[in-house]
């Protein structure tokens, strides 16, 4: 049984005048970001860079989030759900950064201890300096599949653009990628920059795995 990837889509999410300070907070706090390269069995997995810690537009991105949150379950055709917690990072990637194929919430993680299991949905904001300086980069969400109880990724996808000042939420049991950039001044302030996490979700009687079986059982 095959099922379409479902995502939503929102353009111009901050304001004119919050997305140039958002883009000046960056250019200051270039020093700050980290290497997020992960290597899975000897393989470079992922290459981008990562800001734990921006409280200043963290908090803007969560009320936000928080005031559409039910309008998105609706869009998602989701159940009614409480939010327990907002992730959120920012991340930057530049020349040869990408990331391979994943799934946020460890769905073939069986372990009891994961500590990502109940992530529900992800977000990714886009934004970076105009013009645009950089090729690629674009989000690959593929369909899923839906055999002897178990998902697995379809071989078919769509391709979300990650244009300027856009929002975009999916659930993070679907699998992804971030497809490879190209910027060819390798100029920090020249990358495609995301404030991206993931919005873990609660209800009674429900864990939010059940809840997307019950989802994806129904064909949203």
């Amino acid at each position: 049984m095959k099922f379409a990837a479902h995502y939503v889509q929102i353009d111009n999410w901050l304001s004119v005048e919050e997305h140039r300070h958002l883009l000046n907070y960056v250019a200051q706090q270039q020093s700050h970001f980290v290497s997020a390269d992960m290597t899975i069995e000897g393989s470079l997995h992922r290459k981008a860079w990562v800001l734990f810690s921006f409280p200043e537009f963290s908090s803007i991105v969560e009320a936000r989030i928080r005031a559409i949150f039910p309008d998105i379950l609706a869009q998602l055709s989701l159940p009614s759900l409480e939010i327990s917690k907002i992730e959120a990072q920012l991340t930057a990637h530049n020349d040869g950064s990408y990331y391979k194929l994943h799934t946020d919430n460890g769905i073939y993680d069986r372990s009891p201890e994961s500590k990502i299991k109940n992530r529900l949905l992800t977000y990714v904001y886009y934004f970076h300096n105009e013009p645009k300086a950089f090729s690629g980069g674009e989000l690959r969400l593929y369909d899923s599949t839906f055999i002897n109880h178990l998902y697995d990724k379809a071989d078919s996808f769509q391709s979300i653009e990650p244009r300027n000042n856009r929002i975009v939420f999916f659930l993070s049991r679907q699998f992804h990628e971030v497809m490879p950039i190209r910027c060819p001044s390798h100029a920090f302030a020249d990358s495609r920059f995301t404030i991206n996490g993931w919005i873990r979700g609660l209800r009674p009687k429900a864990s939010p795995h059940q809840v997307l079986s019950q989802t994806l059982v129904r064909g949203s």
